[in-house]
């Protein structure tokens, strides 16, 4: 199982940090906290550092400097007019891809699959 949800989170990570910073700005390891909250999302800093560089390489994140009252400046990265189009599309991608999982592995599939044998899919289709 927890193989199977590594990969899973694999493919979500670089949208669910979007999804994080258009909801606030924040520092690299302020998200990993935010993410560690859920259940499913916690993921290392190992994982989450390598993403948001791909983010600001991209143009969907930039940083700037914050003064910190307990130390040196830190990097806080928020999301640029480019990453919320791309959070946007993403969006809009994965309602797509969850109602077509859902369907499918709902019991859906075997209607299908029903569909396929006997025909009625191509003739609802044509």
């Amino acid at each position: 199982m927890l193989d199977d949800l590594t990969q899973l989170r694999k493919g979500v990570t670089e949208f669910c940090l979007l999804a994080l910073l258009e909801r606030e700005p924040g520092h690299g390891y302020e998200l990993v906290a935010r993410l560690a909250r859920t259940r499913t999302l916690a993921l290392s800093e190992n994982t989450v550092y390598p993403a948001l560089a791909r983010l600001k390489t991209r143009g969907w994140a930039r940083s700037r400097q914050e003064a910190s009252a307990s130390g040196p400046a830190r990097k806080v990265l928020e999301l640029t007019p480019a990453g919320l189009a791309r959070l946007r599309e993403w969006r809009a991608a994965w309602a797509k891809l969850a109602n077509d999982v859902t369907d499918m592995t709902d019991g859906t599939v075997r209607n299908i699959h029903s569909e396929i044998h006997t025909g009625s899919r191509e003739e609802n289709n044509a």
